[in-house]
């Protein structure tokens, strides 16, 4: 009884279920959810900490069954098969979409699991059909061994294995800096975009350690970390926010793997400063008319990384954009105080990563394929647009030559009907692929100059418009479009992979199993999404229910899970 606690409450509190019937199904006289309530059940499971002999506990029945009579709940064999069936429909779902790929970049990250000696990495893939940028999820799966590039690259290889994606359509990844990820890349010869969202935290990490702007921050932390412990002091702080009709996300902890996370908390921390001041027990929290004043500096200047963080977290940016928003990003920190720490770090940081980025021929040939920036000035530093052309040319090249000996039937033989003149011309149309290559890269030039696209449009829109007029741009400008600006779907996705295995009670599942759960549960977390819109803050809860700052983690696999699992139980059995 004492590891399904929270469900046994549950159970307790509607009275044999009558209760759990009128409150989930109101006035309503037809469910108005029609999938299959065993797909609930499922994801209640793989997010949850109860296992699969419960389902098999004689209450747990009779509560279902007076909930729905008609219902036949999965027994734990076939819930198992169950995992698998939903696994294999869902490889040969996308198997199909994926057949027709041409070119694809993949996303990939690992993730240290806090109770299993394992490493876990989410793989996912873009890919551009008909002018539209498409991902979907590859699998979440534990490497075999230590996460070294050799078995991080043999995972790699057998999902695409798995989905019949050959190597050679696959450009690059996206991803962190990882060693052993970029040993991989290297060793297979793939484009490397270092995720922007990593590097500007980064950034902010950096500028968050000055003398002066650390100690803030740990004030910061020390009334954030109070708030997460006591239940009823936060209870007292969201009703004072509310009556000052204060919005917006409570100064509470986030997770450490949470990208900007130090600034995002001072900035909660300084929108709701009042309802702070307003709560007599954080008193012993609150700033000095100075260090307030410091804070708020900090935060005001700290905002264009922050924006230009939150505009690469987007699913919709472009890797084509990174470059720009350097360049946006360094002339502004240039722009401030040198004399002071916080001028020079940014400067210094910025200015750094920025070269780097402008060494990087993926971002540049991507950058030079989106008409919002292409021949924009002052963007490539020393580097001149012509030297990207000339890339341009030799990828051009090697498309003709590759489809050239990759195309199926050989073209017919001339008949005799055939003038010596009609073969001079057809020779001469082939032979001069090279200067078509220019011809349209001059025509590209010219159309970019004389009018751009809107800056929040999407850059395959325009080779959808112009794909007659540049069919060999066009083509490349969908390989390289493809590319997302960060991993932040990857990091999303561990957030809910994190309330499954940060959970004491499975660090002895199979790895087989976990792979099973992982799958299920970020499916059903894709679609959720998919239908809510974006994700917001990676999904994180405030954690009302915490008892303590070091049991963050603890507290999420169990409190918070079997929440998920009591209101998805209760929406299954409305069926």
């Amino acid at each position: 009884m004492s590891s399904h606690s929270t469900v046994w409450k549950y159970f307790d509190k509607i009275n044999g279920g009558k209760n759990a019937l009128a409150n989930s199904r109101g006035n309503r006289s037809q469910p108005t959810d029609k999938k299959d309530p065993n797909e609930d059940l499922v994801f209640a499971i793989c997010t949850s900490s109860v296992p699969y002999r419960f389902l098999k506990n004689k209450h747990f029945l009779d509560f279902c069954h007076k909930l729905n009579s008609d219902h036949k709940i999965l027994t734990p064999d076939s819930l198992r098969s169950k995992f698998s069936k939903n696994r294999s429909e869902y490889v040969d779902r996308l198997k199909k979409e994926l057949k027709h790929v041409e070119k694809a970049w993949l996303s990939f990250d690992g993730w240290e699991a806090k109770y299993m000696d394992k490493s876990i990495y989410a793989i996912f893939i873009y890919y551009v059909e008909n002018f539209q940028r498409k991902s979907a999820l590859l699998g979440i799966e534990c490497v075999e061994g230590s996460a070294t590039a050799a078995n991080v690259g043999k995972l790699v290889m057998r999902m695409l294995d798995l989905y019949c994606i050959d190597k050679s359509k696959v450009l690059g990844a996206v991803t962190d800096a990882g060693s052993n990820i970029v040993a991989f890349l290297d060793r297979n010869e793939l484009f490397h975009s270092h995720c922007s969202a990593h590097v500007l935290s980064l950034i902010i990490k950096k500028s968050a350690q000055i003398t002066h702007i650390k100690e803030l921050i740990a004030k910061v932390n020390r009334c954030a970390a109070f708030l997460s412990r006591s239940k009823v002091e936060r209870g007292k702080f969201r009703e004072r926010s509310s009556m000052l009709n204060i919005h917006g996300r409570p100064p509470l902890p986030f997770s450490d793997t949470r990208w900007g996370g130090a600034l995002l908390l001072a900035e909660a921390f300084l929108n709701h400063y009042q309802s702070l001041s307003a709560t007599p027990a954080l008193q012993d929290y609150l700033m000095n008319a100075d260090d307030l004043a410091a804070l708020k500096k900090y935060v005001n200047v700290m905002k264009p990384f922050l924006e230009a963080l939150n505009s690469a977290e987007s699913d919709n940016s472009f890797c084509s954009e990174v470059l720009v928003q350097f360049s946006h990003l360094s002339n502004y920190a240039s722009s401030l105080e040198q004399r002071s720490a916080l001028g020079r770090c940014l400067s210094n940081e910025t200015k750094s990563r920025y070269d780097s980025y402008v060494e990087n021929d993926a971002l540049l040939m991507s950058t030079y394929l989106d008409a919002r920036f292409a021949y924009l000035p002052g963007i490539l530093q020393r580097t001149r647009w012509e030297f990207i052309e000339n890339s341009i040319q030799l990828y051009c090249d090697s498309i003709h030559v590759l489809n050239q000996t990759a195309t199926g039937p050989p073209p017919k033989k001339p008949t005799l009907e055939e003038s010596s003149f009609s073969q001079f011309v057809q020779s001469k149309r082939v032979s001069s692929h090279g200067s078509s290559v220019q011809a349209e890269m001059s025509n590209y030039k010219a159309i970019v100059l004389s009018g751009r696209p809107a800056l929040d449009s999407s850059p395959l829109l325009f080779w959808h418009a112009h794909r007659d007029r540049f069919p060999i741009l066009q083509k490349m400008g969908q390989h390289f479009l493809a590319c997302t600006q960060s991993s932040a779907i990857v990091e999303r996705l561990f957030s809910v992979c994190g309330c499954i295995v940060n959970n004491s009670r499975r660090n002895r599942m199979k790895s087989s199993t976990l792979n099973l759960h992982l799958l299920n549960a970020s499916l059903a977390t894709l679609q959720a999404k998919n239908e809510a819109g974006e994700m917001n803050e990676y999904d994180e809860c405030e954690q009302s229910d915490s008892e303590s700052e070091e049991n963050r983690h603890e507290e999420i696999s169990g409190e918070f899970n079997d929440d998920i699992f009591e209101e998805a139980l209760a929406r299954a059995m409305t069926i």
